[in-house]
């Protein structure tokens, strides 16, 4: 009976920090499930001001801000902390989420042009998702422009988001 209830008790003192860290992910106004999931996989690292074929997942490394050129002038986070740019060189038009995997500023640029946000999301405290934002892009190269980040390293999902919901 005693262990019985230790486990009962031990269950719920667990599920506390789950049910708190699942309520911060609902800080967003979107589902960023697929995002916490995708962070935890090994990513390819990759070097600022470099090009991508294409959409994904991957770990950024950062530079001072001071020392990035940027395409277009970040709209925020340009005077401290690190940043840099990354281009996806084959985007299919379409609405798309960028999820930033620690707190830093997020721009979209396509023919030297910032991307106006959708929908723009933060949270402190939902693991492994610190910002998202959704942007309508055109079919051709896109470039992520991070600034004002705290860390030299910043997990990075670009995934294309549905117009519809798949129900089974």
């Amino acid at each position: 009976m005693r262990a019985a209830l230790t486990a009962c008790v031990l269950a719920v003192l667990a599920a506390g920090p789950a049910a708190a860290q699942e309520q911060g992910c609902r800080q967003f106004s979107w589902s960023v499930g697929r995002e916490v999931d995708l962070f935890d996989e090994p990513l390819p690292v990759v070097q600022s001001a470099l090009s991508l074929p294409k959409e994904g997942v991957f770990a950024l490394l950062l530079k001072p801000v001071a020392d990035v050129i940027y395409v277009v002038a970040p709209e925020r986070g340009r005077d401290s902390g690190y940043g840099g740019f990354i281009t996806l060189e084959n985007v299919p038009a379409g609405r798309y989420q960028i999820a930033l995997s620690e707190k830093a500023w997020v721009d979209a640029v396509q023919h030297d042009k910032r991307l106006t946000p959708l929908q723009v999301g933060t949270a402190s405290n939902c693991p492994g998702v610190r910002r998202s934002v959704d942007f309508e892009v055109k079919g051709e190269p896109l470039t992520v422009q991070i600034s004002g980040a705290e860390v030299q390293r910043l997990k990075i999902a670009v995934v294309r988001v549905w117009p519809f919901d798949w129900r089974w």
